[in-house]
């Protein structure tokens, strides 16, 4: 319950919590700072969203681990051996 608890305080977005940003309540106003990170995951999600007709209620796009074989059946035998 506790967790819980704890868990609605954190922004939805950022996952940062009010009271880490305020002085007054220990905090400070330069808690975090922002980087940029590339992921190969995220943009290709971001790639398949953009298929998806506009207005198209109810889409979800998820991202699924090729197996190993169906990698290796596509790249041969270079993926086996790293190259």
């Amino acid at each position: 319950m506790a967790w819980q608890q704890w868990q609605r305080t954190l922004c939805p977005d950022c996952r940062t919590r009010a009271e880490e940003w305020d002085p007054a309540k220990g905090g400070h106003r330069h808690a975090y700072v922002t980087d940029t990170v590339r992921c190969p995951g995220c943009e290709l999600i971001a790639q398949e969203r953009d298929q998806v007709p506009e207005g198209r209620a109810g889409y979800g796009i998820k991202i699924t681990l090729l197996p190993r074989s169906a990698y290796e059946a596509l790249h041969g035998d270079d993926a086996s051996n790293g190259r």
